[in-house]
């Protein structure tokens, strides 16, 4: 387990996406990340309101997923306790209309990747 403080430090940034990490957590954060059996995650993109554009983090992670670059998740386990996942590929991504917000979302399939260092 790492401090928040600990994470700050590897992952250079208050955003949930930077451009070697991400973070996750159960919805803490108003994102709504999906925790798959397989070990994958579905990650939204970032914006919380309006549809969500290419830019940004949704930016590095479109690149990521063009070069195949792996990215390190770290998630929120609970106040100030972060776990490191590991790396991670992003394998896929979806634009699609989540109708009860009534706008555009990216969701990005994040796969875990045994090898990397």
């Amino acid at each position: 387990m790492m401090t928040w403080k600990e994470v700050l430090a590897k992952h250079k940034t208050l955003r949930g996406i930077g451009p070697h990490s991400l973070l996750v957590d159960r919805g803490e954060s108003g994102y709504k990340n999906r925790f798959l059996p397989d070990g994958s995650i579905l990650y939204p993109g970032e914006g919380l309101a309006g549809n969500q554009q290419p830019t940004g983090g949704n930016r590095i992670l479109l690149l990521a997923m063009a070069a195949q670059t792996p990215l390190r998740v770290y998630r929120r386990e609970r106040t100030n306790c972060w776990r490191d996942c590991g790396w991670f590929l992003v394998e896929s991504v979806e634009y699609r209309l989540e109708e009860a917000e009534r706008r555009y979302v990216y969701w990005f399939r994040l796969i875990p990747l045994k090898d990397a260092t």
